[in-house]
């Protein structure tokens, strides 16, 4: 089934526009807002203005998806903005100059191949990142995440990183 969102966000992305968030209007959220990060698989790097005047920059959206592709399959899908706003909130909570993404998008394929991941990934539905904050502690990275995001927080200290997604409410810690 087709999300109606993710129907609309396509339409606006596939016509090249600029697509408005409902949930920061009115908010006093930043109206320009950047990311910079490194996709640590492939050493691509985004460093870009993707929020501008109360609307997404579709093309913006559309590099940083690229960005964060399954670069195993070479294939990509829309990220979800949403995930990029977080990213812009830890660059200012935290005052790092760049985040590491170690996962974005996923293949199905991909996905049943990796030892651990979840058979219903939100990493399928390009709705979750895996990131790692340089000097920042894990723990606080995905505790900080449950205060501000109505989701997945998963915090993996044996292998240095934090998940986040726009699924279902829950929290965990892997290995």
């Amino acid at each position: 089934m087709i999300d109606r969102r993710m129907l609309l966000f396509g339409a606006a992305a596939a016509a090249g526009g600029r697509l408005v968030p409902p949930a920061c209007a009115g908010t006093g959220f930043p109206s320009h807002r950047w990311v910079k990060i490194v996709f640590v698989n492939t050493g691509e790097r985004f460093n870009k203005l993707y929020f501008s005047d109360g609307a997404y920059i579709m093309p913006a959206v559309q590099q940083f998806s690229w960005t964060c592709r399954d670069y195993r399959a070479g294939e990509w899908k829309w990220i979800h903005p949403w995930l990029m706003d977080l990213v812009f909130v830890l660059h200012w909570k935290y005052n790092k100059d760049e985040i590491k993404i170690l996962s974005g998008y996923r293949t199905p394929q991909t996905n049943a191949q990796l030892e651990g991941a979840a058979l219903n990934s939100q990493h399928v539905r390009a709705m979750a990142l895996d990131i790692h904050i340089p000097d920042v502690d894990n723990e606080a990275v995905a505790r900080d995440f449950k205060t501000f995001i109505y989701g997945g927080t998963g915090m993996y200290p044996g292998r240095g990183f934090t998940h986040f997604d726009f699924g279902p409410l829950r929290s965990w810690v892997g290995s």
